[in-house]
C-alpha cells in the first residue's frame, strides 16, 4: 500500500501520540494533528489529506459532524471511539464513514482498518466517476436524438440522413457531435421565440448540405 497523508483528530494527547507512532511505523505521514473538530476541518482544508482519523467525542465539533464536512471535501474518514453503541455506529454510517475503530487501538487493527478504508474509498470514487460518465453519455445521446428529430421534421429526411448531416457539419466546424446537436436545438428554440433573432447556423447548414 502506498504511503498516505493522514490527519489525526483526537482530544486525548497520549492516544494521539500513540496513533501517530503506529501510522509512521506503517510508512504513513501524519500531515496534521489536533484535538477538536473545528481545527480538524481547518487543517483538512489546508492540507488535503488522503484520509482522516477522527475521535467521535471531540470538543467544539464532534467527529461525526466533522466527517460529514470532510466527506463534502472528498476526504474519507475513519472514526476512533471508546464507545461501541449501535446508535453511534448508525450515525457514523449515515455520513459515509469508511471505517470504525474502538479504543484502545492496536497497531494491527489500525493498519488493517486504514488500508481497507482507503481501498473502499477509492472503489467508491471509481463508481461515482463511472456513474457521472454514464449520466453524461446519456445526456449527450438525448441531445443528439432531439437534434435528429428536429432535422427529420424540418427537412423531411430519414433518421440516418439526419445523423449523417449532424456528423458532416460537426466535422466541417470541428465540433464535437453533441455540441453540433446543441446548436441545432438552440437555433430551433431561438427561432420559435417571438422577438428573438437567432439565425440558425443549424438551419443554414441543413439546407446548404442538401445543395
Amino acid at each position: 500500500m502506498k504511503s498516505l497523508a493522514i490527519l489525526v483528530a483526537e482530544d486525548e494527547v497520549l492516544t494521539r501520540l500513540d496513533i501517530r507512532g503506529m501510522l509512521e511505523r506503517a510508512g504513513h505521514v501524519v500531515c496534521g494533528e489536533c484535538g477538536n473538530g473545528r481545527k480538524a476541518v481547518e487543517l483538512a482544508r489546508q492540507l488535503l489529506p488522503d484520509l482522516a482519523l477522527l475521535d467521535i467525542m471531540m470538543p467544539e465539533l464532534d467527529g461525526i459532524e466533522t466527517a460529514k464536512i470532510l466527506y463534502g471535501m472528498n476526504i474519507p474518514a475513519v472514526m476512533l471511539t471508546a464507545y461501541s453503541q449501535p446508535h453511534i455506529i448508525n450515525r457514523a454510517e449515515n455520513v459515509h464513514v469508511c471505517g470504525y475503530l474502538v479504543k484502545p487501538v492496536s497497531e494491527q487493527s489500525l493498519q488493517a482498518t486504514v488500508r481497507i478504508a482507503y481501498a473502499r474509498w477509492r472503489d467508491m470514487q471509481h463508481v461515482r466517476r463511472e456513474l457521472a460518465e454514464t449520466r453524461e453519455q446519456l445526456e449527450h445521446q438525448k441531445l443528439i436524438a432531439r437534434a435528429k428529430t428536429i432535422l427529420i421534421g424540418r427537412e423531411h429526411i430519414s433518421e440516418q440522413a439526419a445523423h449523417q448531416q449532424l456528423i458532416r457539419e460537426a466535422m466541417s466546424l470541428r465540433l464535437p457531435l453533441v455540441e453540433m446537436a446543441r446548436r441545432v436545438i438552440a437555433a430551433t428554440d431561438g427561432a420559435s421565440s417571438p422577438g428573438e433573432k437567432k439565425v440558425g447556423e443549424a438551419s443554414k447548414f441543413c439546407r446548404n448540405s442538401q445543395t
